[in-house]
């Protein structure tokens, strides 16, 4: 029986970062089943969801930033439903009324675990829509993209745990693979370079860029270092790591080709205060890179074997250290890391998710 679908996430523009990727790939799963899908968004690269096999449905975007424009797009979306008459909502962090909802950042623990244990402000416009959306529970499922993230959300909130389920966001195994085009030339970096890379789509503090920076620039090692962080945000605030770093550290762009940042790489590090998932992490991984990450970052929970051995216990410079330096040393370690995290990235592409996309229906009672 064909059924009519909205799904519901403010920003749809750029489509190669996470959430809009995991939008795209429902509309795809809907549309091989005959289904109707809606987009509604306020930033929306119409194109591809067209081509997904989605229909556009633009939203008026308030000019100004804060709560207000959240709460606008809120009564947006109740229109939308009131107008299209869906069967069934799908919405991704935005909205308080739905039959899945797809959370993607922990709030309040982010805040905390940023601020050193400081609670959050009451007037935090996303903790507010949190609070909103996890206090009300007007929705049959709760999908969390981490087992980090259901234990904080199902405690904190008083969730029913039969109503929250964990499902890891898929790898585009079509885009990120070993082997692929790199930038290194570009960047005058030579084949003997050991290059150390966090890429990210931005926020550098949540991301701890300083401590990477700080320990990596001034590594006790003969081997020739370069630093790639890349994102969108400031360099600014550490210029003085920069400039008393023993080693070139190069800042890029976002790119709509990031696997080649990735395959410029020989070691991709993710020391983050918390990612609630990390897909930079997965592709990264789907790249043939070994990888070193934060305990606090949700995709460490697919790590297998030796894998597990460069998660770090704690955000002390000294363990990050530690295993830096053991992959520079070590070219066969990072190959045999590289070939594990590979067969595990793999696991989890695009082409093993639809019977989890299912189970997460099946329990809405689509």
């Amino acid at each position: 029986m064909t059924k009519k679908i909205l799904i519901a996430q403010k920003d749809l523009n750029a489509i190669r970062s996470g959430v809009p990727r995991l939008v795209l790939s429902e509309i795809r799963y809907f549309k091989e089943g005959g289904h109707q899908i809606f987009l509604a968004a306020e930033r929306i690269d119409t194109q591809a969801i067209i081509e997904a096999g989605g229909t556009p449905y633009k939203t008026f975007r308030w000019p100004i930033s804060g709560l207000f424009r959240r709460k606008f797009y809120m009564e947006r979306i109740a229109k939308a439903v009131k107008k299209l008459k869906p069967d069934f909502v799908i919405g991704h962090g935005d909205i308080v009324t739905q039959d899945i909802c797809f959370i993607h950042n922990c709030v309040h623990l982010a805040y905390e675990l940023i601020n050193k244990g400081k609670k959050i402000p009451a007037d935090h416009e996303m903790a507010k829509i949190h609070e909103e959306i996890l206090t009300k529970k007007d929705f049959k499922v709760l999908v969390c993209n981490s087992q980090m993230m259901k234990n904080d959300l199902t405690q904190r909130f008083s969730l029913e745990d039969r109503k929250v389920i964990v499902h890891y966001p898929e790898l585009n195994q079509n885009i990120f693979g070993k082997g692929k085009e790199n930038i290194r030339a570009e960047l005058g970096i030579s084949e003997d370079t050991i290059v150390i890379g966090l890429i990210t789509s931005g926020g550098f503090k949540k991301r701890n860029v300083k401590l990477l920076l700080s320990v990596a620039s001034q590594l006790e090692t003969k081997e020739k270092i370069h630093i790639i962080i890349a994102g969108k945000d400031k360099k600014e605030p550490f210029a003085s790591i920069i400039e008393s770093s023993k080693y070139p550290i190069s800042f890029l762009q976002p790119t709509n080709k990031v696997e080649e940042y990735y395959n410029s790489c020989d070691i991709f590090v993710l020391p983050a205060h918390i990612e609630e998932f990390g897909m930079s992490v997965m592709e990264a991984m789907a790249c043939g890179k070994p990888v070193i990450i934060n305990n606090k970052v949700g995709a460490g929970e697919l790590f297998e074997g030796k894998s597990k051995e460069f998660i770090l216990p704690s955000l002390e410079p000294q363990e990050l250290e530690i295993r830096l330096l053991k992959l520079i040393h070590s070219k066969e370690l990072r190959r045999e890391l590289g070939e594990l995290n590979y067969n595990i990235a793999m696991k989890n592409s695009s082409l093993n998710q639809k019977e989890k996309f299912e189970e997460v229906l099946n329990l809405a009672g689509f």
